[in-house]
């Protein structure tokens, strides 16, 4: 009797501290992934988000004005410079890195293709008391931009136009305008907005002649997926400039690549909103082919991807 009282004894004793156990702590829920929340309705929306933003700078007609802008450019306006009198707006956004040539659909080739080696951009338009203005006979703008001890003279003026086919978005045309190169800047003087006023005007400072000296032959890009909205640029190592390369029946070749020099072939895409991109160093050869697949970024990532390339 008190043998089978022991043993029920240790059995409910046992029961009890079994009931007492602690469950296990429950396993963390895993983390979910970050998820690619851009979207852009074309690759023209990208640009227009994320390229290089305008400043207004405000004055009276008579007076005129030095202003310095946040990229380090000064503009020198001389007073009575635009027609009539009052308030002037003027709006300005200036260009010197690869990755905000690109970032602004900003490419620096010639009207017919041909690279250009640029000393900076700059977008300008004038409204006095809220009408289109053109500046006055005689009289210059002039757009100092600040030069690094690697830039190069032989600098002229060009204005952005876009080609009679309307294949490229712009191309840039020499114009009557005049750059002088000092120890610290090429001076843009700029005698007249281009027509139509009101559009504003692109202009460049480019040493067209640089790549002279380099043989030229056909780099193609080629895409190996299809249904992309896509875009393909050449952004050249050590040199200021980048180049659009557009597309020909799914190919994207470029007649005038300088042969030997360093680049990255950077492609945009979109697809279902969503950014694609890729980034292919080469150094050019004759006649080469260089396939390219894109795959899904965000545009921060791409940023910091191109921006290394500056």
């Amino acid at each position: 009797m008190k043998k089978t009282f022991f043993i029920l004894l240790v059995f409910t004793v046992v029961g009890f501290i079994s009931c007492k156990k602690k469950d296990p702590a429950p396993t963390a829920e895993p983390t979910p992934a970050a998820t690619n929340t851009d979207t852009y309705t074309s690759l023209k929306d990208f640009y227009f988000k994320n390229g290089v933003k305008k400043q207004t700078f405000l004055f009276n007609a008579a007076d005129g004005g030095s202003f310095i802008t946040a990229q380090g450019t000064t503009l020198q306006i001389p007073s009575g410079c635009f027609s009539g009198n009052g308030i002037v707006s003027l709006e300005f956004s200036d260009i010197y890195k690869k990755s905000d040539m690109l970032l602004s659909n900003m490419g620096t080739s010639m009207f017919g293709g041909a690279p250009l080696l640029s000393g900076g951009e700059f977008f300008i338009k004038a409204r006095v008391n809220g009408i289109p203005a053109q500046i006055t006979n005689s009289m210059a703008i002039n757009i100092l931009q600040p030069k690094n001890a690697n830039d190069t003279t032989g600098m002229q003026a060009f204005v952005a136009a876009r080609d009679s086919a309307a294949i490229m978005n712009f191309s840039w045309v020499n114009s009557p305008d005049n750059v002088q190169t000092n120890a610290t800047n090429y001076v843009f003087s700029l005698y007249q907005f281009k027509a139509p006023v009101d559009s504003g005007s692109w202009c460049n400072s480019d040493n067209p002649g640089y790549f002279s000296s380099y043989p030229q032959t056909v780099l193609t890009m080629h895409p190996s997926q299809t249904g992309y909205q896509a875009d393909v640029f050449l952004v050249f190592k050590n040199i200021k400039s980048m180049v659009h390369v557009y597309d020909s029946s799914g190919d994207f070749p470029y007649f005038y690549a300088p042969v030997g020099l360093q680049c990255t072939v950077v492609a945009l895409g979109l697809k279902d909103g969503k950014l694609q991109s890729s980034f292919i160093p080469i150094t050019i050869s004759n006649n080469q082919t260089v396939n390219f697949t894109l795959a899904e970024t965000t545009s921060e990532a791409f940023k910091a991807s191109l921006k290394a390339l500056d």
